[in-house]
């Protein structure tokens, strides 16, 4: 396959996360959403002859980023800017939509993998946060990173995507000081 450019990659997982936000992981088709976008099948087929792939390449690290992961010197605040950057995702229009695509509505559709490897590998990201907290003696012994970012997150989306209050700064602050007094030796 000839080299694809940074462009070239951007454009086709856009086009996933634009389709996944529309029609859902379950109901997701390479030659559609190729079609829909203009994009070259082949090319696609040939970097991801599995759509498993592909999708989870488009959702492992949404929204796509350059910024690099908070580190403050402390965990309260690194997970306070966790809170307040997934806020900022799931407010968004692309980000409610992508965040729609993951619920599940029968579990023994194969797809249900799919979501899951899709949060371990965004969790996985994130494991550096709590790492450098263990490493400043901040972290209780036996803390799973992937337990501590779902009692960070659950609230934020329960908020912003099942009642629809509003979540601002402050919540986000109080929520991360909640998950810290849970597994810090120091909060």
């Amino acid at each position: 396959m000839p080299d694809r450019t940074d462009d070239d990659l951007d454009r086709i997982l856009v086009a996933v996360r634009t389709e996944l936000g529309q029609w859902g992981i379950d109901r997701f088709d390479v030659a559609t959403m190729t079609d829909r976008h203009g994009l070259d099948y082949q090319v696609i087929t040939q970097r991801w002859p599995d759509p498993t792939a592909l999708i989870l390449d488009a959702l492992a690290d949404r929204p796509p980023t350059d910024d690099p992961l908070p580190d403050t010197g402390s965990l309260h605040e690194d997970l306070t800017l966790l809170a307040i950057a997934m806020v900022g995702l799931i407010t968004s229009e692309d980000g409610r939509r992508l965040h729609g695509a993951h619920l599940i509505a029968d579990q023994q559709l194969l797809t249900v993998d799919i979501r899951r490897l899709a949060w371990r590998a965004r969790a996985s990201r994130l494991e550096i946060v709590f790492e450098r907290a263990r490493q400043r003696g901040e972290l209780r012994d036996g803390v799973d990173h992937v337990t501590a970012l779902e009692l960070l997150f659950a609230p934020l989306n329960m908020r912003v995507l099942y009642t629809g209050e509003t979540v601002d700064e402050d919540y986000c602050r109080m929520i991360a000081g909640m998950v810290c007094r849970a597994i810090s030796t120091t909060d």
